[in-house]
């Protein structure tokens, strides 16, 4: 009988002792992973991360930005304001971009450019740059914002392209909103169908390449020297 009870009394030690190991192995992990997944989206793929707005400073200038965009989008209905150069396949430099058939089939590069001057508490130059894949299948877009004394205030990457497998074709956007240091205030990012209809990123394979926000005016026609600029 005492022997029976010695051996419970070991076999109750060893069972507490192993639990505990347990424990604290599932805790491992679990911090493991709760620290890895604080991290991953930012990491793995910066054009999936959102970053909500964290003060009422921050808010006013996004929504300056926002109020820049009606504008943009008033001036590109009128066509007025524009100017628009291409670079093309077998062809040097920049030229004047016109809309033509024959030609837009060698288009490799697009900028459209805004120069809003008339009203000082509102003026910003507005650059959207277009790179086109030369069998059609997908195409970048970038545009980009930036403040009277050239400092980057908005970009936005979008991604249109045939191949994704998760729909005929799948739309990407990501806007990054900056204060006047530079500072990321507010990201967000969208992934849908031709339709507008919401896809799941996880279910669509959407290419990652390289490319410069330019966080300067001056940094942007340093490296894309358009003709003609006023500054």
């Amino acid at each position: 009988m005492f022997r029976i009870l010695f051996n419970l009394i070991i076999y109750s030690i060893f069972l507490g002792l192993f639990s505990n190991i347990q424990a604290q192995e599932v805790s491992s992990e679990s911090e493991e992973e709760f620290s890895l997944s604080e991290d991953v989206e930012w990491e793995d793929d910066e054009e999936i991360y959102e970053l909500e707005v964290e003060s009422v400073e921050n808010q006013n200038m996004v929504d300056e930005v926002f109020n820049e965009i009606d504008i943009i989008t008033d001036l590109l209905s009128e066509d007025t304001s524009l100017a628009s150069w291409a670079v093309y396949s077998g062809s040097e430099g920049f030229l004047p971009y016109t809309s033509n058939k024959d030609l837009d089939a060698q288009l490799l590069k697009r900028y459209d450019v805004i120069m809003q001057t008339e009203n000082e508490e509102q003026k910003f130059t507005y650059i959207k740059e277009y790179i086109f894949n030369e069998n059609q299948a997908w195409d970048f877009i970038y545009e980009r914002i930036y403040s009277q004394d050239g400092n980057l205030r908005y970009f936005s990457r979008h991604y249109n392209t045939y191949n994704s497998g998760c729909a005929q074709v799948a739309l990407e956007e990501s806007d990054y909103f900056f204060n006047s240091a530079g500072e990321l205030i507010k990201k967000t990012y969208s992934i849908y169908d031709s339709q507008n209809n919401p896809l799941d990123i996880n279910d669509c394979f959407m290419e990652r390449e390289s490319y410069e926000k330019y966080m300067t005016l001056r940094d942007f026609l340093d490296a894309n020297p358009l003709p003609l600029w006023e500054e």
